[in-house]
């Protein structure tokens, strides 16, 4: 368990951030329900002016602010982790008598506190708006609203894990975002440049991706139609979100601060994350050759583009070390 002293250095160091934090999260929701019914007392201020009746329905699908709540925990993960570090401030940090254990994890409780707390108490005052206003119809209300929680912690897990292994801003947004398509790239992708190569009689495209497997993709939290589907996904986001707390509590424990503005803290990732980001290249601008040719010499066009692309992308990102702010 982390030291007072911790949550006390990261409060003042963060104070404002987490404060606004806090009260968007807290307010956005019972601001949607009642922005939601000033609309329906409008319809009914000038209904002989519309055409229609006026009925007041709450439905969380048709775009709220909660559908942006992830962003905000990018924001925090970012903060405490991505520019402490690309300030240099860490040095100071882990020269405090503190284990790297207990740093990351005043952090990352820090954080979570923020995000969960001022959802649940933002969820309750939108309960009792609703049952004070009494709508016509409420639909995917508590499903969304608590599942929000859990893709913002899904959204600040994974981004807190990307800046445990990386040195810098970029590099922390860059593999977080990476990860979020993962699946893609390695699944998706090379399925298709497969069949590409065997003039589509491989088969791998023939059958649809079952519903609950779109669901191992981060990004698909991203458009907010997941609410529409069973709430027992969710319990995917929530066992990522613990696998990412996981991977950024060793990669924090384990690797050094030593490598201050390089993309990785951990050399001996360097090589390898190069060759995949060269071969994703090859696979990508391949298949967006050959789609945009119709030929296999424009795949092969593609394919030599992507080579060389991936490779001065990767160089100069991997091996290039960033000046610190």
């Amino acid at each position: 368990m982390p030291d007072s002293g911790l949550f006390y250095k990261e409060w003042k160091q963060n104070k404002a951030l987490l404060i606004m934090i806090f009260l968007v999260f807290m307010l956005s929701n019972p601001f949607t329900v009642l922005n939601t019914y000033i609309s329906y007392q409008g319809c009914v201020a000038n209904q002989n002016e519309w055409v229609g009746t006026c009925v007041f329905t709450i439905n969380y699908l048709n775009g709220t602010f909660i559908s942006l709540f992830w962003i905000w925990g990018v924001v925090l993960a970012v903060s405490q982790l991505g520019i402490e570090r690309s300030k240099g401030l860490f040095d100071f940090t882990l020269s405090l008598p503190y284990t790297r254990g207990q740093v990351f994890n005043a952090k990352f409780m820090m954080g979570g506190m923020v995000i969960v707390v001022s959802q649940i108490t933002g969820y309750g005052l939108a309960v009792l708006l609703v049952m004070l206003l009494k709508p016509d119809q409420v639909a995917n209300f508590h499903h969304y609203s608590l599942g929000m929680i859990i893709i913002s912690m899904l959204a600040y897990s994974l981004v807190m894990a990307g800046g445990a292994l990386t040195g810098h801003i970029f590099a922390q947004l860059l593999v977080s975002f990476t990860v979020t398509i993962l699946p893609f790239l390695v699944i998706t992708l090379p399925a298709i440049n497969m069949d590409i190569l065997f003039g589509g009689r491989a088969g791998f495209l023939d059958f649809p991706i079952p519903e609950w497997m779109q669901y191992i993709f981060p990004i698909t939290y991203v458009v907010p139609n997941w609410v529409e589907d069973s709430p027992h996904y969710l319990v995917i986001p929530a066992v990522m979100s613990i696998m990412f707390y996981i991977i950024g509590y060793i990669s924090f424990v384990k690797l050094s601060n030593e490598r201050n503005g390089y993309f990785f803290l951990w050399k001996a990732l360097d090589r390898p994350v190069q060759v995949i980001v060269i071969i994703i290249g090859i696979l990508g601008f391949g298949y967006f050759g050959y789609a945009a040719s119709e030929s296999f010499a424009g795949y092969v066009v593609g394919m030599a583009a992507g080579a060389v692309i991936g490779f001065f992308i990767s160089y100069f990102a991997i091996y290039k070390k960033t000046k610190q702010l």
